[in-house]
């Protein structure tokens, strides 16, 4: 374990010869002698070995042959680096090992209070008091210097073996609020909180006041929802990006941030319960909603809004209604919900509404089912560009996927991930066989990714058949578990 840098370390070697102080030693916390500290220093700035040992060279060293590599001379020592550059790669450590190099030499000594990078976790510590102790010692002897990014993952349930008596859980819930309280005194860009299970955790109400924050992950889980924002004011004029997890939103919420944030360009909501009626804002650019639940459909008013991410938002149009959305240019739909096939009216608005896109991705067998659904009536998206659908079986939808190209005059570039397995609530159909013409002139690029061969052939047969650009180009190629899973 690592405590404070104030404390004094032991070196440890478990073989009997020594080893040359360039080699990497490992410390632990003991008290030792001052003088011991000072010895070890003295040699690694003078690059000798330590008081009473042996050198691992021969005292007589052979003369160098003209075929042995040598060290070019242009090549800089870490020693000779610039501090700000040693301090860009602290940044980059785990803060237990930045703050271990504090004992290296006296120029190493207050490197680490420099970072601006802290990612404390809390699974990097068996016990929490000692997680607790560090992190308060190192955001106190840093002071109120310059801080870029500050991440706290903290996760309180049987998994990780966290497991601690609520009266614990109300200490540790206030020693965040004063790590993020702490955190806030150095202005910084970015802050990342992920927690679980800590019922009395109220944020402090500078952390929605920050004027110097530009990017704000807040993924409270098991939480008091209802109390953890604990303020009535946002003010963070310098917000562009937002992420909320686990999160009760409602409509004056939902209204305190996006009036409280005039430059907010990205909104992210994940596994949040919505109890919203509309969303309106006039310069969010990206919205990503993702396993998301919602008690009635929630208006879109974003005349600006470019990019919309939807991962099984429950029934398509029965979550989210698009009403002013003309410059929604890239679109990414996935949804496996369905019952019967039955759909509403306000599922082929929705649908309607995905025209102005010009790069779209449809995935899920729910989006297949509303296309059924939809049939002759499908819209006409003339200005579609990329198009990708996939983890359908398609091979039992040849007539569906001709018709959804006939209406998409012009196409540029198709990328299909195939799956050939059929699941017992969408058996094989009968009469099937992809004849519904379809003329795809401006279609250059074709990529077909399957997880089963069966079937790509009449896949490929279909489509060469419809497109003749010239410069046209097939690629076909087998897809990953890790990928199909991960979309």
């Amino acid at each position: 374990m690592i405590l404070a840098p104030f404390q004094r370390y032991k070196r440890i070697s478990n073989s009997r010869s020594p080893r040359p102080l360039g080699s990497i030693f490992f410390y632990h916390a003991q008290a030792i002698a001052p003088s011991a500290v000072r010895c070890l220093q003295k040699c690694e700035k003078n690059s000798c070995t330590p008081t009473g040992t042996r050198s691992m060279e021969p005292p007589h060293k052979h003369p160098r042959r003209n075929d042995e590599p040598t060290m070019s001379p242009s090549l800089p020592d870490l020693s000779t680096l610039p501090e700000l550059v040693l301090i860009h790669i602290l940044s980059f450590m785990d803060p237990k090992e930045a703050v271990q190099t504090c004992i290296l030499s006296k120029r190493w000594r207050n490197l680490w209070t420099y970072v601006t990078s802290l990612n404390f976790n809390k699974s990097a510590f068996k016990r929490t008091a000692h997680f607790v102790r560090f992190v308060t010692n190192m955001l106190f002897f840093r002071g109120a210097i310059k801080l870029d990014t500050f991440r706290l993952y903290w996760l309180t349930h049987k998994r990780t073996g966290d497991t601690y008596s609520m009266k614990n859980r109300q200490i540790c819930a206030s020693n965040i609020s004063s790590w993020i309280f702490s955190a806030l005194s150095c202005k910084p860009l970015t802050i990342s909180l992920v927690l679980h299970g800590f019922a009395n955790l109220k944020l402090p109400h500078a952390l929605f006041t920050c004027a110097s924050l530009e990017q704000l992950e807040l993924g409270l889980y098991d939480c008091n929802n209802e109390e953890v924002i604990g303020t009535k004011y946002v003010n963070l004029p310098s917000l562009k990006k937002l992420e909320l997890a686990g999160l009760t939103v409602n409509d004056p919420v939902m209204q305190m941030i996006l009036s409280g944030c005039p430059l907010l360009e990205e909104l992210c909501l994940s596994v949040c319960s919505l109890k919203l009626s509309e969303m309106r804002s006039d310069l969010l650019r990206s919205l990503t909603i993702r396993q998301c639940q919602g008690s009635g459909v929630v208006e879109i008013f974003m005349p600006s809004l470019i990019s919309l991410h939807l991962k099984n938002p429950g029934r398509l149009g029965t979550i989210l209604s698009l009403k002013n959305t003309p410059s929604l240019v890239k679109v990414f739909v996935f949804s496996n919900y369905f019952q019967g096939y039955s759909f509403s009216a306000a599922e082929f608005e929705f649908f309607t509404c995905l025209t102005s896109a010009t790069d779209l991705k449809l995935y899920g067998s729910g989006v297949m089912a509303l296309l059924e659904q939809t049939g002759l009536n499908c819209p006409v998206f003339d200005n579609l560009k990329r198009l990708t659908f996939g983890r359908w079986q398609i091979n039992n939808n040849l007539d569906l996927l001709c018709l959804l190209l006939q209406h998409t005059p012009n196409l540029e570039k198709l990328t299909i991930v195939h799956t050939a397995h059929r699941s017992p609530r969408n058996p094989k159909k009968k009469g099937v066989t992809g004849q519904i013409p379809f003329r795809c002139e401006q279609l250059r690029a074709i990529e077909i990714k399957y997880s089963d061969p069966s079937g790509v052939h009449e896949l490929v047969d279909i489509l060469l058949r419809n497109t003749s650009h010239r410069e046209r180009v097939l690629s076909i190629s087998p897809a990953s578990k890790c990928e199909i899973s991960n979309l």
